[in-house]
């Protein structure tokens, strides 16, 4: 089917899935864009829509590797309360990273905190990035 002949749901979930190829191709930029009218789309025609939350949630994530944090954690934000109802943790992942890097560590903490609480030890696996020891010492471990 040709894109202009697509529903808004259609084209939004084809940009999204474009700016996920492109993303893991390494073309963040790219991505950043594809994520970007992705995101446009749906904040006009699908605000009510459950993938509305998740193109925000993939947009706040693909910003943080463009290093647009402060874009990021506007998107995450939007999807945050969605994604609480769904146990899934990619806004609070980019809300973490995107305050880590600002040097905003105190409000870092609040959403590290939020993804051990969800996923415990698979913190660990899910933030790559950051030390065993940085990670222990940002989150409050169950003993």
């Amino acid at each position: 089917m040709e894109f202009h002949r697509k529903n808004w749901h259609e084209k939004a979930f084809d940009l999204a899935n474009r700016g996920i190829s492109l993303g893991s191709l390494g073309e963040h930029q790219a991505a950043a864009c594809s994520w970007g009218a992705a995101a446009e789309l749906a904040k006009a025609h699908l605000r009510d829509d459950d993938i509305y939350f998740w193109i925000m949630s993939g947009y706040g994530a693909i910003l943080i590797q463009c290093q647009r944090y402060q874009e990021a954690i506007e998107a995450a934000k939007e999807a945050l309360d969605w994604e609480a109802q769904q146990n899934q943790i990619l806004s609070r992942m980019t809300l973490a990273r995107a305050l880590y890097a600002l040097g905003a560590v105190d409000g870092a903490k609040f959403y590290f905190q939020q993804i051990y609480d969800m996923q415990g030890d698979g913190i660990f696996a899910a933030l790559p990035e950051f030390e065993h020891a940085t990670l222990k010492d940002l989150v409050r471990f169950r003993k």
